[in-house]
């Protein structure tokens, strides 16, 4: 049995290497800190609809049933189209126009570890589960 043709795994795989990579350009951005000019970089937020493991459709709540209830709040508007996007006000450019802050970065490097760590966890615990039910009864 293939490990990756479950979704559950591929979803798993895609989400380690999205953080892979959101670390890799954490690490050029630090690198970069004291270059003239330099404007930061970051990855778009994960989204699960984009792993190809599953429809390339938005998910979206739909009210089938006059029973059903209705969204409502701030995040109604967004729960047809997925993440919300949110320009920001630069938090620090030096004189040469290098925009990279130092805490930022490494605020983006902990969550970044800690995501990648809690999928490590995860795809762990469920591949116990999976021996322990392929175990013969009685061992």
């Amino acid at each position: 049995m293939d490990v990756s043709s479950i979704p559950l795994f591929a979803m798993l795989r895609s989400r380690m290497n999205y953080f892979s990579d959101r670390q890799r350009l954490v690490a050029e951005n630090i690198a970069n800190s004291a270059t003239p000019g330099y404007r930061p970089q970051d990855l778009t937020p994960f989204s699960f609809r984009n792993t190809g493991g599953g429809s390339e459709a938005p998910t979206v709540l739909r009210v089938t049933n006059p029973a059903h209830m209705r969204p409502s709040g701030p995040d109604a508007a967004t729960a047809a189209n997925g993440f919300r996007t949110e320009r920001r006000a630069d938090t620090v450019t030096t004189l040469d126009g290098n925009q990279v802050s130092l805490e930022d970065e490494m605020m983006r490097m902990a969550d970044s570890r800690m995501n990648y760590e809690a999928a490590i966890g995860f795809y762990q615990k469920s591949m116990t589960m999976i021996r322990t039910a392929a175990r013969a009864p009685g061992r």
